[in-house]
């Protein structure tokens, strides 16, 4: 699943969310979740300590009351790229939960205030693939690629769509892609073997 990022936004954001590793009950996450809710119950028009507070719930495992605190940060924040970086950190509780069409939602807001961040468009392309829409999943993965080849994970993630879509030719392609970028890659040497088998 993704990760909670904010690094690609630059600016005041990137300072606010890094990277989070989930690991529910963790004694020290818990902690920061008490201090930053008490934070955001004396000034709850503080959008910073609520988004902290997001990042720590979901460090926790809780993507649902996450997702409520970055909501309600939406209503509170004006500049685009700490806006952008919400959506994009909302874009990943609802993944976490599988709420794809919801996730979807965020995404597309995110890259409608910055447009050419590629995690947005490899995880929007994520996510359209899981709710269906395979066509547009495809367009934004292929986007994706034109902003940073050299990421793994989105030759997996195209491979997997252009499979899922029948385009076999292509789908070996960014196998092949992969497996240049990642020697080691197990999933791409089993793709690779199950695509020649279905062109045979």
């Amino acid at each position: 699943m993704s990760e909670w990022r904010t690094d690609e936004c630059g600016g005041e954001a990137s300072d606010l969310i890094g990277e989070i590793d989930v690991i529910p009950g963790n004694p020290d996450t818990l902690r920061r979740i008490e201090r930053l809710q008490f934070a955001v119950d004396r000034t709850p028009h503080d959008w910073q300590s609520r988004v902290a507070l997001a990042q720590a719930l979901a460090q926790n495992g809780e993507f649902e009351r996450s997702v409520l605190h970055l909501r309600t940060s939406v209503e509170l924040v004006s500049e685009r790229q700490a806006l952008a970086s919400i959506f994009f950190n909302m874009g990943i509780c609802l993944e976490n939960q599988e709420q794809w069409g919801q996730a979807v939602a965020a995404y597309e807001q995110c890259a409608f205030l910055i447009p050419n961040l590629f995690w947005v468009h490899h995880n929007l392309g994520v996510c359209l693939h899981h709710s269906g829409n395979l066509p547009y999943a495809i367009d934004e993965l292929r986007l994706a690629v034109a902003l940073d080849s050299e990421v793994p994970d989105v030759h997996q993630s195209l491979a997997e769509a252009y499979r899922d879509a029948g385009m076999l030719r292509d789908a070996e392609r960014a196998c092949r892609r992969l497996l240049e970028l990642n020697p080691d890659s197990l999933w791409a040497t089993r793709a690779l073997h199950d695509i020649h088998r279905r062109i045979n």
